[in-house]
């Protein structure tokens, strides 16, 4: 048994309605393939004993034993690895409830699907999974698959500690989901932006896009800090900046002891000792304090009276306020330091990392070298009631404690921490106190300001040991985005077999002429405006978010092919207008998709993806894609040739928005009524209305512009300034005059396509007729036969070229099969084989007539119009 493929959908798929994170893991099951799991000797019993806790899945049953009862009668391989994945995950602290397990049309070939929380995981999870199963099938040790088991969810656990939002990102963007904006992480560590495209907002941990980066040197340099609100009359302890250690000694004669010693540049309590008595004690701390600091200066000052409190300002308002404790043990005369590590650490609240609300204290170099001051060793007893602290900083993530203070603190205290986040300028400020309570003043109760955090973290205010949580997360997102500004910028979202190019070109350019900043993706490129920012086929969700990424674009232009929702899913959560343009015979066979319908609801992903305020614009003609209407949560429209077609009919009598040719008009109609846009003949792209499939895109693309609410007049004029050129179409109905000849460049390539082009040439005017064909290899052989008797009933020549796209086969195979569709037609067909495909595209030019039209069928668009122009050039 083995992982043939491992694929991570990441947004809205053709599996789950809900789930948008899943891992897809396609397994050769193999010798399994006929050993259900009733067949394998003791797997019931040993999975019991390992895993008790699947106990709780209810599988199609429903009830707490299903899935053991579906074990113990026999059940396939992949269903018991899904049930793994899921429980391993839930283990570890992340519960996930998806799982599916689907045949494939090859034998003994499984697609096992389950949800994740972090990526990473998931991928981790799949093979650990797989492995408990063999395990368990061949007779391994219980003993040593426990041992495997428990190291393997630990692994988990830091896998996830490593790659998940840090609390504070984290609340920032699940705040920002609560209130449907939408988050693109920027990178594997914690730059996220929030919105798309113009309306976006940038973070990173607690630093936004409006954070003051004058401000943050500021707080950065300790000294310039205290120096600043000293002299705005803030109280501050005395102390000093120095950078050799020979200036210790009169330091602390000036500052006088307790004293804390700090990196003048650190954060995050990195490199500070606090409670400094002795000379010695003071020259350790400064060299500790100097490894950590960026400039080697490092700060010395008189440690005030008190307990340690953080208050913090989001947008020149208090927040939240947290006293905080280091992690520390409490003597009780009996057991030593280790064991009271380990009773505090048996505290359910605290967990690995950031899992829970409390953390493990862990004894590191920190917590060594205070116990080596004390004299202390983690086998010492310590003395009943005596407090130690095992860090020097009170930060939760190295096992500290906080109280929520917030609904203590004096209005005077209140106005004096608003007053230094304006004083310093920091738009999110963390702002250090020691004191002996915060009810009463400072300047009453000698408490003062040691420092000013700018990203200051969130978790001790989120999810406090005692006292009450604060969503502070809520006022960082009211900063970025107050009442009524927008996140989100318009997103179309194309997708079908064919003509997905050509309507996501047009809706872009009717956008472009009404004023707006268009992104678009294509096969052929992504585009801001017309520049071209990446070549080649962008029709997946990598592409899709570069332009929700870019900061120009006010509004989104996607084509949306298959390839890349079987891989990732989409690359957005939701859409504005979705259109499908038909569904036809293309690319089946791969990826498991193997049929119309398979096709269709992958197709359906994008329609079922609108938002409930959104429209779905739908080929009334098309039943797979008509079908499509039932899926949809906002409303649906639909495009049609014929105006009596029924489907059309029923939804007018609704009273519901189509868009039609009628008479030769592009027609709008809403309910009875009928709205003319233009006529089809002033439509470029249509070539006077001979081009039935391109009248057909001008419908789906005047439709889609109505319903978002773009002007009839902004309309009209896109309709009639689109034209097909290499420039704005490129391989869509390309012709370019050569000699006496003409040279017609489509990118028709699977047989609906090819039949929408020859009932277009059918009505042209010329007597010769040459194809040139890519024998591509990435269809069925049926449909690379029918494309081969397609071309011999259209051409009076045929030269077949290699197909950049083998998929798996071989060359001679492609050409065999066209050979066979081109002798099942009744038309004897000249034809030849050229392997190259400029030699092809040259062969044909140089054979051309007078009054001869050559169809260059492009395989790979930019190629072939190269080869095209270095022709012309040649004869020029």
């Amino acid at each position: 048994m083995n992982i043939l493929e491992i694929r991570t959908l990441r947004g809205p798929n053709y599996w789950s309605g809900y789930w948008k994170k899943l891992i897809i893991m396609r397994l050769d099951i193999e010798d399994y393939e006929q050993k259900p799991t009733d067949k394998i000797k003791n797997f019931y019993e040993r999975m019991q004993e390992v895993m008790p806790s699947l106990q709780t899945h209810g599988c199609s049953y429903k009830e707490e034993g299903g899935f053991y009862k579906r074990v113990k009668d026999g059940t396939w391989a992949g269903h018991v690895i899904e049930h793994f994945a899921l429980e391993l995950q839930t283990l570890a602290g992340m519960d996930v409830g998806y799982g599916r397990t689907r045949e494939t049309g090859e034998p003994g070939i499984y697609n096992v699907v389950f949800a994740y929380f972090e990526e990473a995981v998931g991928q981790y999870t799949a093979r650990a999974a797989l492995r408990l199963f063999l395990e368990l099938a061949e007779g391994k040790s219980i003993e040593q698959i426990k041992q495997t088991l428990a190291d393997e969810i630990q692994e988990m656990r830091e896998i996830r500690e490593r790659v998940r939002f840090g609390p504070s990102t984290g609340s920032i963007v699940e705040e920002a989901e609560s209130r449907d904006i939408p988050y693109i992480r920027l990178n594997d560590q914690s730059l996220v932006q929030l919105g798309y495209g113009v309306y976006q907002q940038r973070i990173q941990a607690t630093v936004t896009n409006r954070t003051n980066m004058i401000s943050v040197d500021i707080a950065a340099n300790k000294a310039a800090t205290k120096k600043l609100l000293g002299e705005m009359g803030v109280p501050v302890p005395k102390g000093f900046r120095i950078r050799e250690e020979s200036e210790v000694k009169s330091t602390l004669e000036s500052v006088g002891f307790p004293v804390v010693v700090k990196p003048l540049d650190g954060n995050h309590g990195r490199g500070a000792t606090v409670g400094i008595e002795t000379l010695e004690e003071a020259i350790a701390a400064f060299h500790v304090a100097q490894e950590q600091s960026r400039s080697k200066y490092v700060i010395v000052e008189k440690m005030l009276a008190g307990n340690d409190f953080r208050a913090l300002v989001v947008n020149n308002r208090l927040i939240a306020i947290a006293e905080r404790t280091p992690a520390h043990v409490i003597g009780d005369g009996e057991n030593t330091i280790q064991q009271l590590i380990d009773r505090v650490n048996s505290d359910p609240r605290r967990g690995y990392g950031h899992e829970n609300v409390l953390t493990q204290i862990d004894v590191d170099g920190q917590t060594e070298q205070i116990l080596k001051l004390k004299d202390y060793a983690l086998e010492t007893v310590l003395p009943t009631g005596e407090i130690l602290h095992l860090k020097t900083t009170a930060n939760l993530s190295t096992g500290g404690t906080a109280v929520d203070r917030t609904d203590e603190a004096h209005p005077e205290n209140i106005f004096l921490f608003e007053r230094i986040a304006k004083i310093i300028g920091l738009d999110i400020c963390g702002i250090d106190v020691i004191a002996p309570n915060l009810s009463e003043p400072l300047r009453e109760n000698g408490g003062g300001i040691i420092e000013v955090n700018a990203a200051p973290g969130f978790r001790m205010h989120l999810s406090p040991s005692e006292g009450i949580g604060r969503n502070v997360a809520e006022h960082v997102v009211d900063m970025l985005f107050p009442p009524g500004r927008p996140s989100r910028i318009p997103i179309f979202a194309i997708t079908g077999t064919n003509g997905k190019t050509t309507t996501t070109r047009f809706i872009a350019h009717i956008l472009r002429g009404s004023g707006l900043t268009v992104g678009f993706t294509t096969t052929d490129g992504t585009y801001i405006q017309n520049n071209q920012i990446v070549a080649g086929d962008n029709t997946g969700p990598v592409s899709a978010q570069l332009v929700l990424k870019d900061p120009s674009v006010q509004v989104a232009v996607l084509e949306t092919a298959r390839g890349g929702i079987i891989r990732s899913g989409l690359g957005y959560d939701h859409c504005d207008v979705a259109v499908v343009t038909n569904i036809a015979a293309d690319h089946l066979g791969l990826k498991d998709i193997n049929t119309l319908e398979d096709l269709a609801r992958v197709k359906a992903v994008v329609p079922r993806s609108v938002s409930r305020k959104g429209f779905a614009v739908l080929n009334a003609e098309d039943e797979n894609v008509y079908r499509m209407r039932k899926m949809v949560d906002g409303s649906v429209v639909y495009f049609s040739m014929d105006e009596n077609n029924e489907n059309i009919r029923r939804h007018a009598r609704r009273g519901g928005i189509s868009c039609v040719y009628e008479n030769g008009f592009i027609t709008l109609l809403k309910g009875r009524w009928k709205v003319r846009v233009e006529k089809a003949i002033n439509v470029p792209l249509t070539y006077g209305g001979r081009a039935e499939f391109m009248i057909q895109n001008v419908l789906a693309a005047t439709l889609a512009c109505f319903v978002h609410g773009v002007s009839l007049e902004d309309i009209r004029v896109g309709l009639t300034t689109f034209t097909p050129s290499t420039a704005q179409t490129p391989g869509r109905m390309n012709f370019v005059e050569i000699k006496d000849f003409t040279v017609l460049m489509d990118f028709a390539h699977n047989p609906a396509g090819l039949t929408g082009l020859q009932n277009f040439i059918n009505k042209l005017p010329y007597e010769k007729r040459t194809g040139v064909l890519s024998g591509v290899g990435d269809r069925r052989d049926e449909d690379l036969r029918e494309m081969g008797r397609l071309c011999a009933e259209t051409f009076d020549k045929l030269i077949i070229r290699r197909g950049d796209y083998l998929r798996g086969r071989t060359q001679e195979e492609v050409y065999t099969l066209l050979q066979n569709g081109i002798a099942e037609s009744d038309k004897k067909l000249d034809f030849e084989i050229v392997h190259e495909s400029k030699d092809a595209i040259f062969r044909a030019l140089d054979t051309a007539e007078k009054g001869e039209l050559v169809v260059i069928l492009a395989d790979t668009v930019n190629k072939d119009m190269n080869y095209v122009s270095q022709y012309r050039e040649q004869i020029a």
